[in-house]
């Protein structure tokens, strides 16, 4: 039996901090998306309940072109478009145009507006990267002093505004940056563990035609008649080891024990009915397993009858059961039944009994605790 297996390897993409950058601007976004809602709400929530707004038709309108530049926002790809010129250019208009209004709707509205500034100027400062946070961030600082100067406010609460401004940009940024350190980790980590399951794959598919590659030669030295007999037996249980590095391949983490036993029975001359639940095994135990299945199918067709079937179930342990419809065990201490015997015993931790009820037919039964992946 040959098992054919594409190479499992692929190049893995390196971490690269400009995606981490764009993943957490882009975040940031769409946080500003409902801050702006619920500013557009804070605002009209004043001009309804509060008499004291001054130049309510200005602010009204301000309040307006804002909801729909929101609107416009939330259309569009910034995922996509933040790296490229366009995506940085309209981001600068978003940020000009946001302390355009916070500003105009503070000298035209009032102080009380000034609020907005706590959370138009740490947005701007954590979309913004580079030489553009820089220069927004300084145009952030004029407009607020300027804003300042035209309110009717003490120094010292002026002062006391600015600084809190400027402790919220700190703030934001630090906590950007926190944010940003454990992303560009928890991807790295991604990228590695992804790595080395690429590595394990194809290091599975390696062997796997390594020890099919030994199988064929082993059986191109076969001679012929019986005499060749152990010469298929050994090709049969290498190909079994084969076929738990094939499964490896195709799952790093783990082998189906139920597939494995079916992919064995496959392989053999005769019809072979398998039920088999779902079982996960480590790769050491499926291996075990994996000759263990081999070994009691081969002995069932080259010593008993058909039909065949073999029967694996799970739970806290394990049940492998082959059976045939021969007149009963012929062989119970052959050099096959007694590499069974020690890798259930000594290897899977478990107990093997061969009966033949009624005396027709073999019965092998192999218990063993699960080891799961």
């Amino acid at each position: 039996m040959s098992i054919a297996l594409q190479p499992q390897f692929a190049p893995v993409a390196a971490v690269s901090n400009e995606d981490v950058d764009v993943a957490l601007r882009t975040a940031a976004l769409r946080v500003g998306f409902w801050l702006g809602w619920a500013s557009v709400a804070v605002v009209t929530g004043a001009l309804v309940f509060d008499g004291s707004v001054r130049d309510r038709w200005l602010v009204l309108a301000l309040t307006a072109v804002v909801a729909a530049g929101d609107l416009v926002a939330m259309r569009v790809p910034w995922r996509d478009w933040l790296a490229t010129r366009r995506g940085r250019i309209l981001l600068d208009v978003w940020s000009g145009g946001l302390l355009l209004f916070v500003a105009t709707l503070v000298v035209a509205g009032g102080s009380n507006f000034a609020l907005l500034l706590f959370l138009a100027v740490p947005f701007i400062a954590v979309v913004q990267v580079g030489w553009r946070r820089r220069v927004w961030l300084a145009v952030s600082g004029a407009t607020c002093i300027v804003v300042a100067a035209l309110l009717p406010l003490a120094p010292g609460a002026t002062a006391m505004r600015l600084a809190l401004v400027g402790a919220a940009v700190a703030a934001a940024l630090v906590l950007v940056g926190a944010v940003r350190r454990e992303a560009t980790a928890h991807r790295r980590a991604a990228v590695e563990a992804e790595l080395e399951r690429a590595l394990a794959r194809e290091s599975n598919h390696r062997i796997k035609n390594d020890l099919q590659t030994a199988a064929d030669l082993l059986l191109l030295a076969r001679p012929h008649g019986a005499v060749g007999q152990p010469f298929d037996e050994t090709a049969a249980r290498i190909r079994s080891i084969a076929i738990v590095h094939q499964l490896l391949a195709e799952r790093p983490d783990g082998v189906d024990a139920g597939e494995l036993v079916r992919t064995i029975a496959e392989a053999a001359p005769v019809p072979v009915t398998v039920q088999a639940e779902p079982l996960p095994l480590d790769a050491a135990s499926a291996q075990k397993l994996g000759i263990v299945a081999n070994e009691l199918i081969t002995n069932a067709f080259q010593h008993g009858a058909t039909p065949i079937s073999v029967r694996l179930t799970g739970g806290p342990v394990a049940h492998l059961e082959v059976e045939d419809s021969g007149t009963g065990p012929t062989e119970t201490d052959g050099l096959g039944l007694d590499l069974v015997r020690r890798l259930v015993e000594k290897g899977l931790d478990g107990r093997f009994v061969l009966s033949s009820p009624d005396r027709t037919g073999t019965h092998a039964d192999v218990v063993f605790p699960i080891a799961r992946t």
